[in-house]
């Protein structure tokens, strides 16, 4: 099992650096195996530059795979945070023309980047129509069949559309049924109804890639979750989502349950 957490772009130290290089000097100083990029519109309410896929240059993207070699830090998977933001003034799956473009472009980003994986949603955006989240969907599906990139939409906010929970995603992914569209695994146990071990089970074979908060053994079965994982044939990324400052007690608390469970 490799261990990455997400990250997105730092505002350069000095003149001339590019925004990804000083994240990953400390990604790789923490000993992580790779990040989880995250994508977001640059200078957003005043914050640092955004991996924002429609700007990024060749040039671009080819530094950032210099600097993911220099440092020894894979970039395993994206995530499009940006729909959060966008689903706000697009309120249904009806406005989602100009979204789908841009993640089709995400998922281009992905390849150039040699990301394996990304993870999508639509965030809060709503549909009654089971047969418009699958067009959706499918669109997605076949544009990662074409760039080579698992597409796994997010287990845990799926029922933010209004369609049904996970196991309504489960059915999705079957209907699609496409190698490369699946389920990006994220449980949010305590706050949600499911225990993660539960929600893999559940999730199964189509899980694409896991993500989860700090280290939690006081509310989460980390030997449940880890048989349950391996029952599923699941051994390739654990992605935090964590702020920074978790970052290398997070590593080390991994360290300890892996070496225990795994």
């Amino acid at each position: 099992m490799k261990v990455s957490i997400r990250v997105g772009f730092e505002r350069p130290e000095e003149e001339g650096q590019h925004p990804l290089d000083s994240i990953l000097k400390k990604v790789s100083g923490w000993g992580y195996d790779g990040i989880e990029l995250m994508l977001m519109p640059p200078g957003l309410f005043g914050g640092p530059p955004g991996a924002w896929s429609p700007n990024l240059t060749q040039e671009d993207r080819k530094t950032m795979v210099q600097l993911a070699e220099k440092y020894n830090v894979e970039i395993a998977t994206l995530s499009a945070d940006w729909a959060w933001g966008y689903s706000q003034y697009m309120p249904t799956l009806d406005h989602w023309q100009r979204g789908m473009e841009i993640l089709k472009s995400d998922i281009r980003l992905a390849h150039d980047l040699g990301a394996k994986a990304i993870l999508v949603h639509f965030g809060a955006s709503r549909s009654d129509s089971w047969e418009q989240a699958k067009a959706m969907a499918t669109e997605l599906a076949e544009e990662g069949e074409r760039q080579g990139v698992r597409v796994g939409f997010e287990g845990g906010i799926f029922e933010g559309i209004g369609l049904g929970g996970l196991d309504a995603l489960v059915q999705l992914v079957d209907e699609i049924n496409s190698p490369w569209f699946g389920i990006y695994e994220h449980c949010y146990w305590p706050h949600g109804d499911m225990q993660p071990h539960e929600e893999i089970e559940l999730v199964g074979k189509r899980i694409f890639c896991l993500h989860t908060f700090t280290i939690d053994p006081e509310h989460i079965d980390y030997a449940a979750m880890c048989k349950a994982l391996k029952e599923v044939g699941y051994d390739w990324y654990w992605v935090f989502e964590i702020p920074l400052e978790a970052a290398e007690e997070s590593k080390k608390a991994w360290e300890e349950v892996m070496a225990k469970y795994w």
